[in-house]
C-alpha cells in the first residue's frame, strides 16, 4: 500500500461513511423487548379516518344477512372473505412464519380494515358494510348483494401459483353523485422480524404516480403524510421483507390520494400504522370498469420486477452503480447457487466467483504496489535530496515515474472500480428475504444481527448484544491488513488507518445482518489466501530488472501530454501557494510596523 493507495483507502473509507450515515439504514442499538401477545381490538376502526355513511341510502336488505367466510387459496397464499362486506378478512402466507415461529398473516381483520364509500343522491354506502351472497367457482369467487333494484357484484379471483388476487367490482341501479368514490385501507402492521428497528425504518407507503413515477413517504419519523394529486397506479403497505398492494388498471387509476404513516418507537408490538384514502371513478363503478389487483407476497425482487411501473423499486437494491451491481451480477449468481442450500456455502461460492471476475483488478493492483515498493529506496533518496521542497520533489518523483514506465494512480484505480461491489452489499444483505431465517452455526436468522452475548446495558454507537461473526470480520480485516502492509511503502501514520478503520466498522456493523458480516469475513479470508498466491508467482527482483530497462528506453523519451499537464498544474499550484505566503509574510511585517509606531 503506497501513499497513493493509502490515500484511495481513506477516501473509500469516507464513502462509506457517507453510505452508512445518508444512506444507509441505522441499525438497532437497543436491546429489544419481549413483543406481547398482538391482541389488537377489532374495533380497531373507529380510531381510523373515516368517511361517514348515510343510513338513509341503504336498503334494509342490504343491512342484514348470513355471515359465512369463503376460502380461496393456492401453493402461496390462503385468503379468508366473508360475506359481511365482502372484503378480504385475513391473508395467510404460505411458506413464511413470524420470527417466534407463528403462522405469518399479512392482513388480518384485527388489524387491517378497509372501507369502499360510494357516493349516491341519498348518501354516502360503504360497500364493505353490506352483506352478500358467495358462491365459489374454481379460484374465483363471486359475492352479491341486491335490492329493490340495486346490486353490488364483487369478484376475487386467485391466481395459480402466484402472489396476485385479480378483483373488479360493479353496481347497478344507484343514482350516484358528482363525487368520486374512496377506497380507505387502513393498516397497523405487526411485527414479524426479532429486530423491530430495521423492520420499522424500512416500511412505508410506496406509490407509483403518472407523472411524477415511482416514489414513497419518508421512512423516519414517527408521522409522514402526502396528498398526491395527480393519478396513481398503485399503492403499496411495505414491510422490510414482506408487500401488501393494489394496483389500478389503466383505464381505472386512482384518479388522487391521501397517504399516511405514523411510528411509535415504545410500541414493540406494532412496526408502523399506514392510512391511505384513494379516490376512483364513481362511473367505472357503474360500467363495470372497477377493476384491480392485489399483490400480496414478498418484497422479493425476482417476484415484483415481473410487474409494471417501477414496482420492483419496493427492493432497497441501491441506487445507481449499486443498484446495477446487484439486479445484474449478485441476484444472478444467488439465483443460481440457490440449489446448494445453505447459505452459508452459498456466501462462499458468491464470494469464491466475486473473486474471480475482480482478480485482475486485484492482481494489478498487487503489482502496483510491488513496483512501488521497489521504487521506494529511490523515493526516499528524492524526499532527502529535494528537502522541503515539495513541488521539486513532486516534480522527481513524476520523473522517475515516467522513466520507469509506472503511472502512480495504476494501484489505486482497481481498488476504486471494486468499490461498488463493497457498497452494493451493504444494501442488499438488509434487504434480502432470501436470508430471512436462514440459519448458519449459532446464528439463526442471517436477516438479521447475530449475537453470542446480551449485555445488560447499551454501550453507545454499539449496542447490547455482541455479534461474532461483526467480531470475525474485524479480526479478518486486520489480519488483512497486516499482510498488505508487507508490501506497503506509505508512512507509518498512514497505515495506522488500515487498523483503526476495522475497528470502527465493528461498532457500525454490530447490528447489520449477520449475512453481511459472514460475507465480509469469508471476503477477507478469500483475500488474505488470494494475496499469498499472489506474491508466490510476482518476483520483486525480476520487477526491479524490468522497471531499470524501461528507465534505459526511456530516459529521452519526450513527457506525454498528460505528465506536461500535471506537471505545469503542479507549478502553478506550488506558485499560488508561494505568492500567498508572501503576500501573508508582507501583511505580517505592515501589522509589526504599525505596531512599532
Amino acid at each position: 500500500m503506497d501513499r497513493n493507495q493509502a490515500i484511495g483507502m481513506v477516501l473509500i473509507s469516507a464513502m462509506i461513511f457517507v453510505y452508512f450515515f445518508f444512506f444507509a439504514s441505522p441499525p438497532s442499538d437497543t436491546k429489544e423487548k419481549e413483543p406481547k401477545k398482538i391482541e389488537i381490538s377489532k374495533n380497531k376502526e373507529n380510531k381510523q379516518q373515516q368517511i361517514p355513511t348515510d343510513s338513509k341510502a341503504y336498503e334494509p336488505e342490504f343491512l342484514s344477512g348470513k355471515s359465512q367466510d369463503f376460502v380461496l387459496e393456492n401453493e402461496n397464499l390462503k385468503i379468508t372473505f366473508n360475506t359481511k362486506g365482502g372484503k378480504i378478512k385475513q391473508v395467510l402466507l404460505k411458506g413464511y412464519q413470524t420470527y417466534d415461529k407463528k403462522p405469518l398473516l399479512l392482513l388480518d381483520e384485527s388489524f387491517s380494515q378497509m372501507s369502499y364509500i360510494l357516493p349516491t343522491k341519498q348518501g354516502k354506502i360503504d360497500l364493505y358494510g353490506i352483506f352478500y351472497e358467495g358462491t365459489l367457482k374454481a379460484n374465483t369467487l363471486i359475492l352479491k348483494a341486491k335490492a329493490n333494484g340495486k346490486e353490488v357484484e364483487q369478484s376475487y379471483t386467485l391466481l395459480p401459483n402466484s402472489f396476485e388476487l385479480d378483483y373488479k367490482i360493479k353496481v347497478n341501479g344507484f343514482e350516484l353523485s358528482k363525487e368520486e368514490a374512496t377506497l380507505l385501507w387502513n393498516a397497523d402492521m405487526p411485527r414479524t422480524e426479532k429486530d423491530a428497528t430495521p423492520s420499522r425504518i424500512k416500511s412505508t407507503i410506496a406509490y407509483y404516480a403518472q407523472e411524477d413515477g415511482y416514489d414513497y413517504l419518508s421512512e423516519s419519523g414517527e408521522k409522514q403524510e402526502e396528498t398526491i394529486a395527480e393519478p396513481l397506479q398503485w399503492v403499496a403497505f411495505r414491510q422490510q421483507f414482506f408487500i401488501a398492494s393494489i394496483f389500478a388498471t389503466e383505464k381505472n387509476t386512482f384518479t388522487k390520494a391521501a397517504l399516511k404513516t405514523t411510528a411509535n418507537e415504545k410500541d414493540q408490538d406494532v412496526v408502523k400504522s399506514y392510512e391511505a384514502k384513494l379516490s376512483t371513478n364513481s362511473d367505472n363503478l357503474q360500467k363495470g370498469q372497477s377493476t384491480f389487483k392485489f399483490y400480496l407476497g414478498p418484497n422479493k425482487y425476482d417476484i415484483l420486477k415481473k410487474f409494471d411501473n417501477d414496482f420492483s423499486r419496493n427492493v432497497g437494491l441501491g441506487w445507481g452503480i449499486f443498484g446495477w451491481v446487484n439486479k445484474f451480477l449478485v441476484i444472478p449468481i444467488l439465483d443460481v447457487l440457490k440449489n446448494l442450500g445453505s447459505y452459508g456455502l452459498i456466501i462462499i461460492v458468491l464470494v469464491i466467483i466475486l473473486r474471480l471476475i475482480l482478480f485482475p483488478l486485484s492482481y494489478k493492483s498487487y503489482l502496483g504496489m510491488a513496483k512501488m515498493k521497489v521504487l521506494k529506496p529511490e523515493i526516499d533518496e528524492i524526499k532527502v535530496r529535494t528537502g522541503g521542497d515539495m513541488q521539486k520533489m513532486q516534480q522527481e518523483q513524476m520523473e522517475l515515474f515516467r522513466q520507469v514506465g509506472i503511472n502512480p494512480l495504476a494501484s489505486m484505480v482497481p481498488m476504486l472500480l471494486q468499490m461498488p461491489i463493497l457498497i452494493a452489499m451493504f444494501q442488499y444483505f438488509p434487504n434480502a428475504i432470501e436470508l430471512r431465517q436462514e440459519s448458519l452455526f449459532w446464528a439463526d436468522d442471517l436477516s438479521t444481527y447475530d449475537s453470542i452475548l446480551n449485555l445488560p446495558f447499551n454501550i453507545p454507537f454499539y449496542g447490547s448484544h455482541v455479534s461474532l461473526f461483526t467480531i470475525l470480520m474485524t479480526a479478518s480485516t486486520i489480519v488483512y491488513t497486516w499482510f498488505s502492509n508487507q508490501n506497503s511503502t506509505a508512512e507509518a501514520s498512514m497505515k495506522v488507518v488500515g487498523y483503526v478503520m476495522p475497528l470502527v466498522f465493528m461498532f457500525m456493523l454490530n447490528s447489520y445482518p449477520a449475512g453481511l458480516s459472514y460475507y465480509y469475513f469469508i471476503s477477507n479470508i478469500s483475500s488474505i489466501l488470494q494475496q499469498i498466491g499472489i506474491k508466490r508467482f510476482v518476483n520483486e527482483e525480476k520487477i526491479k530488472a524490468i522497471l531499470e530497462k524501461n528507465k534505459v528506453k526511456n530516459k529521452d523519451k519526450k513527457k506525454s501530454g498528460f505528465q506536461q499537464r500535471l506537471e505545469e498544474a503542479l507549478k502553478a499550484q506550488q506558485e499560488k501557494l508561494e505568492t500567498k505566503q508572501k503576500e501573508l509574510q508582507k501583511k505580517q511585517q505592515n501589522n509589526n510596523k504599525n505596531l512599532k509606531k
